[in-house]
């Protein structure tokens, strides 16, 4: 009996050890699924935060686009227009000086004979010599002005085809960008150089050649540029163009506080850190004003009055543009221009497009100071040619009075020869010269045949 007693005390220990351990293996799981729960919750936060800013960044490259086919074709119709204006400049022009030289011609032709047209052509070919070279110079500047304008229409198209294909590329950009904005200023410095540096040599322009990165200005002489602090001028990018004409392009600006801003999940934080943005940018406009590289580029390369300030996110570039309307002009006062991903290109082609302008422009007041002296030759030819028919003329009457005066009368040389011969005296030729001497039988006449008859014509 008392084993059974002390058996089932036994038995109703171990139930209750087994039912506390029960118990207390509830309990922790139902912590760790409240862990869980809260894990989850955490996580589905995260989760609609990202897809906010994607969502966000995939509007503002919608919107990027949209300005960047407007920009496009801004371009096209003003290159278009261009190329209109200078071909119908070019038709007038030859149509006048085609109209010049017909008239010029006709007065030449006016004032020849058949006669001094065959005597003369020799000299009249030295004469046109010069103006057909001139001709011929005119002839080449102007193929070459036409053949420079096909080359820059072939390579704006060019330009707008690689611009284009970049925005292909604007969502995968975005997400890189998202991912690097959450790193330290030096990670976004690297992204953003990196960044500009794929969008110059997509644009067709080789490193070294046509732009070096974190290069340093140098003088004439080779020796770093330093500023009135001392400090080693190196711009992030240095573009050059065939002109040696520079642009610096800055790349540094610090997106910390954008990235803040889109992270942000109330209006209040937005705000804040979109006032963080807006001075963030305002800070590194005052630090490029400062800097000035444009005053330190050597003597002798031409460059441009301001610098390009990269920021190499649409979003940021047009929360900067919300928050402060003014800030991209007031940049502007103060030589920097504020430039996103999509328009830097365009930026870059339209700085080159006005440098192509200007190249026409010189090529067109080439062919009119090159026309100007030929028109100025041609007349110069003209006075001469009339001065020659003048002189010819003189000649002409010269010899005329001289042949009537040898043999128009019988008091002329030839009278008085003639006269000789009657009384029996012949000429004899010796060495080139005419002796008169007595002779035996006939006359024999010693006037030359082609003054035998003394009329003159």
């Amino acid at each position: 009996m008392t084993e059974i007693a002390a058996f089932s005390v036994a038995a109703a220990l171990a139930a209750i050890v087994l039912v506390w351990r029960t118990v207390k293996e509830k309990s922790a799981l139902a912590g760790r699924v409240s862990a869980l729960e809260k894990e989850n919750a955490a996580l589905e936060k995260d989760k609609a935060v990202l897809e906010s800013r994607v969502a966000i960044m995939m509007e503002d490259v919608a919107k990027a686009e949209e300005r960047h086919r407007s920009s496009v074709e801004e371009i096209r119709r003003m290159n278009e227009q261009y190329l209109a204006d200078s071909d119908a400049r070019h038709r007038k022009d030859m149509d006048v000086m085609k109209e010049q030289f017909k008239a010029a011609a006709a007065e030449i032709a006016s004032m020849n004979s058949r006669e001094f047209r065959e005597q003369s052509t020799a000299g009249i070919a030295d004469m046109l010599a010069p103006i057909k070279e001139k001709f011929a110079e005119l002839d080449r500047t102007m193929k070459t002005s036409h053949t420079e304008s096909v080359k820059y229409n072939s390579e704006l198209s060019a330009s707008i085809r690689l611009v284009m294909e970049q925005s292909r590329h604007v969502g995968e950009e975005a997400r890189n960008l998202a991912d690097a904005l959450s790193g330290r200023s030096k990670v976004q410095g690297d992204f953003g150089e990196m960044l500009l540096k794929d969008i110059l040599k997509n644009a067709g322009l080789q490193e070294g050649l046509h732009f070096i990165s974190q290069g340093v200005i140098t003088d004439s002489g080779g020796h770093e540029v330093r500023s009135e602090e001392g400090a080693v001028m190196i711009p992030d990018t240095l573009v050059f163009y065939p002109d040696d004409t520079m642009v610096v392009v800055d790349s540094k600006v610090s997106l910390t506080a954008f990235n803040s801003y889109m992270a942000a999940s109330s209006a209040a934080d937005r705000d804040r850190y979109a006032r963080e943005h807006v001075e963030s940018v305002r800070k590194h406009v005052d630090e490029l004003k400062s800097k000035d590289y444009a005053s330190y580029i050597p003597e002798g390369k031409r460059k441009v009055d301001y610098n390009i300030m990269f920021i190499p996110i649409e979003g940021a570039f047009r929360l900067m543009l919300d928050e402060a309307p003014l800030l991209w002009q007031t940049a502007k006062n103060n030589n920097v221009l504020i430039v996103s991903q999509m328009t830097l290109v365009i930026v870059l082609n339209m700085i080159q497009m006005s440098w192509k302008q200007s190249e026409q422009e010189k090529n067109i007041e080439e062919v009119y100071r090159t026309a100007s002296e030929l028109m100025g030759q041609l007349q110069g030819w003209m006075s001469s040619f009339v001065d020659i028919g003048t002189s010819l003329d003189r000649a002409v009457k010269s010899y005329a009075e001289s042949k009537k005066k040898l043999a128009d009368s019988r008091q002329s040389v030839i009278g008085k020869i003639g006269k000789l011969e009657s009384l029996g005296l012949s000429p004899k030729r010796s060495r080139g010269r005419v002796r008169i001497s007595a002779r035996k039988t006939g006359p024999e006449s010693v006037i030359p045949k082609e003054l035998e008859n003394p009329d003159m014509e």
